[in-house]
């Protein structure tokens, strides 16, 4: 038998080409691995590529949507959830083009959901106010088109849109805030500046405190402003009760209802006869963006000729044809004159409740020739039911239990324009003061009453102190159950005490012969002021600043009243200041000069924070609220 063997060699080759053979088979099954996993990645990729441009296409077509609710927002108001529905971004050089579709899948269409408008408190960083605005829900989705993959987006905002009463403010500044107490001194409200606040306290044991939160969209700083000449060297001495992030500087902008932007000078037109097109009685004058005029929204417009005289009062209803109607005079008087032949009688005709005034204004070096509006008399006038008395005005507006009629309320705002030319007067030569005087305004009508005109605005006596004649609110913080909602809205507002008498206030007689008494008013408060500035000859000014926005023309150190000290002046109320004085534009001047300051007992009239105890006619500021932003992948 015959044995063969094989060869070792051949047995080393063949070992080594399964060897070879098994790691090419790891190889290529590796390499197949790689590639399969590189695909896939790729795949992966381009889906989170093509995620991320659907993403940002869907965030666009709501951004494309809520910029054009928000200028008309701004502008006017917002329109109906379906005039925003059909817009979608243009797409020109877009690198990658979709189909846009709102939540149903309609193409070409954006969501657009608007709740209705309601009272509500208000997200951060409005906290602890309340607003009259409405949620919106705007939310697209993106597909991306010619694409390897479709890969749609969802993107939905929600914003709120609404206004804020201003006098839900303790403290509302559109220009420089500056508040330089000489005496403690405390806020028990929100404070908001849409500038700079420069406010320090008198002294550590007489400091200047703040109870709430207080803001500005510029900065906060605890010194006097820089023309300020009056304060300088004071620093500090200022306590924040609320330490959570307060005070803030960069706060929000609060945008008013009226011009392009929040220039104080282009604020002082809420005042102002509205411009050609919006004033009453254009039927433009009662929209939106008419009503924010005091003069289209006050239910009685009172005016008169550059001569003073010739008074004219208009009933205002938007409901009626026409809209204004200029009321007959309701009182009468017989005058006689000479005796015999030539006796002559003559019957003249008036308004029982309007009259012409005059008196002297120390700080304006002026007379005033003031249009006056008697409270007492006007109240008088709203329940007579003669034909040319106002109750068949009153019930027309507020129906008979007054929340019915056109209006729903009634007759509760007045706005006046005094046509008497300004002329400039000087401490040796009386100029001339167009202006309004409320007087005898104890009791205001029940429905409350706001008083507006672009003039200067004076107040004489106690104002809003009850509501029947028995009880009385004539302390600190006593305003909740015997007042009305009230404001005063004017080119600066001045305060003559329950003492003033018209004769001892002529050019030429002493600070000291008018002797004030304890005077208390009871609402809010919307006027100018005559910033801290530079004179011509480059003297230093201070405007006088939040402790002395009510302007005063007495000695309140001679009080009428018996007590110990100065006089007291009660302020109940929310202090709104948007711009410079037109017409009583002289520089405040320290005390001993024209007036000598009260003892101040002022607060925030907590009343305003609710809606039914706004006053009539309460301007509002526009604010947008952004509340979440939401993704979604489909």
């Amino acid at each position: 038998m015959r044995i063969t063997r094989r060869s070792r060699k051949l047995l080393k080759i063949g070992y080594a080409l399964v060897i070879v053979l098994v790691f090419l088979a790891v190889t290529l099954l590796t390499y197949a691995s790689l590639m399969s996993w590189v695909a896939t990645n790729a795949k992966i990729t381009t889906r989170n590529n093509l995620f991320n441009q659907s993403e940002a296409a869907a965030e666009s077509a709501t951004e494309n949507v809520l910029a054009t609710m928000m200028r008309d927002f701004n502008n006017q108001n917002l329109n109906s959830a379906s005039t925003y529905a059909g817009l979608v971004p243009a797409e020109t050089g877009w690198p990658v083009q979709f189909l846009f579709s709102d939540t149903n899948g309609t193409p070409n269409q954006t969501t657009v959901a608007m709740d209705a408008t309601s009272w509500t408190p208000l997200p951060y960083p409005y906290t602890g106010l309340y607003g009259l605005g409405q949620n919106c829900l705007v939310a697209s989705t993106a597909t991306p088109l010619n694409q390897s993959m479709s890969v749609p987006a969802s993107v939905s905002q929600s914003i709120w849109f609404g206004v804020i009463p201003v006098f839900q403010y303790a403290i509302f500044y559109n220009p420089d805030l500056e508040m330089n107490p000489g005496a403690a001194m405390t806020i028990n409200g929100k404070v908001h500046s849409n500038a700079n606040i420069w406010a320090t306290g008198s002294g550590a044991a007489t400091p200047l405190t703040f109870s709430d939160t207080v803001e500005a969209v510029g900065k906060v700083t605890e010194t006097c402003g820089p023309n300020d000449p009056v304060n300088t060297g004071r620093n500090g001495n200022v306590n924040f009760l609320d330490t959570t992030n307060n005070p803030l500087a960069g706060a929000k902008l609060l945008t008013l209802p009226i011009g392009t932007n929040n220039n104080p000078v282009a604020a002082e037109g809420i005042l102002n006869l509205p411009p050609a097109g919006l004033g009453a009685p254009n039927a433009n004058a009662y929209s939106v963006q008419g009503q924010v005029y005091p003069y289209n929204e006050a239910d009685l417009v009172i005016s008169n000729a550059p001569s003073g005289t010739n008074l004219s009062v208009f009933y205002q209803d938007q409901y009626n044809a026409p809209a204004l109607i200029q009321l007959k005079p309701d009182a009468t008087n017989i005058v006689t004159t000479g005796s015999g032949k030539n006796k002559v009688t003559v019957t003249n005709s008036y308004f029982s409740f309007v009259t012409n005034i005059s008196f002297y204004d120390f700080r304006e070096y002026a007379t005033v020739q003031a249009v006056q509006i008697d409270v007492a008399g006007l109240n008088a006038w709203l329940t007579n039911a003669t034909a040319t008395g106002g109750r068949q005005y009153n019930i027309k507006n507020g129906g008979m239990t007054g929340n019915g009629g056109d209006k729903g309320h009634w007759i509760n705002g007045i706005y006046v324009y005094n046509s008497v030319p300004q002329i400039g007067g000087s401490p040796s030569t009386a100029g001339q003061l167009p202006a309004v005087r409320v007087v005898n305004g104890q009791q205001l009508p029940s429905d409350g009453l706001t008083v507006a005109t672009p003039q200067p605005l004076y107040v004489m006596g106690n104002y809003n102190v009850t509501t029947n004649g028995v009880n009385f609110a004539l302390t600190l913080g006593s305003s909740t159950n015997n007042t009305v909602p009230a404001a005063l809205m004017g080119d600066a507002i001045t305060i003559l005490s329950t003492n003033w008498n018209d004769a001892n206030d002529i050019k030429g007689l002493a600070l000291g012969t008018r002797k004030s008494a304890d005077t208390t008013i009871n609402a809010a408060t919307l006027e100018g002021i005559v910033p801290s500035a530079k004179d011509a000859g480059g003297n230093k000014h201070y405007s006088g600043g939040v402790e002395n926005f009510l302007r005063l023309l007495e000695d309140w150190t001679k009080n009428s009243n018996g007590h110990n000290g100065s006089g007291v002046l009660t302020y109940n109320g929310s202090i709104v200041v948007l711009f410079p004085s037109i017409y009583a534009t002289n520089f405040w001047q320290q005390t001993g000069n024209y007036y000598n300051a009260p003892n101040r007992s002022w607060g925030f009239d907590v009343n305003f924070t609710k809606q039914n105890r706004l006053p009539p006619m309460t301007p509002q500021v526009r604010a947008v609220v952004r509340q979440f932003w939401h993704w979604a992948a489909w």
